[in-house]
């Protein structure tokens, strides 16, 4: 298990190079214990990353990347809803694209990520692809913020 799930290790780390003052909790105890983190700041918004590994054959990985809002909660339609601008509709198209699930609880718009499948995850980390994924959080949250 150990060699299909090493490359997640490092996916924390460099998530954490996309935010400002990174922190990580990603020690190799911590993976052992199932649950690698990372928190910082994007574009002045408190950013947390969970990245939950695979660990027998009936668990399932996911990733789960949190954005600070103002907002109360809401599941995905009530985002959708509320995130009516035009940056903030293709935002959400962005994160769709993405297979991402939204909703927002205790203050957090939270994007979850689950693959379906055999897939190796959470698979290599692309830097361009996970900055759209949190620019594209950024004006979802500025949106829902400027609802509330």
């Amino acid at each position: 298990m150990w060699v299909l799930n090493a490359p997640g290790y490092h996916f924390p780390r460099q998530f954490a190079r996309l935010l400002e003052d990174a922190s990580l909790d990603a020690g190799v105890l911590r993976f052992l214990s199932n649950g690698l983190t990372a928190a910082g700041r994007f574009a002045g918004r408190d950013v947390m990353l969970r990245l939950h590994m695979r660990r027998g054959r009936f668990d399932q990985g996911h990733l789960v990347i949190a954005m600070q809002s103002h907002g109360g909660p809401l599941d995905a339609a009530g985002v959708d809803a509320q995130a009516r601008d035009d940056v903030a509709r293709r935002a959400l198209f962005t994160l769709a694209a993405r297979d991402l699930r939204l909703h927002v609880e205790d203050g957090w718009l939270q994007a979850r990520w689950q693959p379906h499948g055999f897939v190796f995850f959470p698979g290599p980390f692309i830097e361009s692809k996970w900055r759209e994924v949190l620019e594209a959080m950024r004006a979802v949250v500025t949106s829902l913020d400027q609802v509330s």
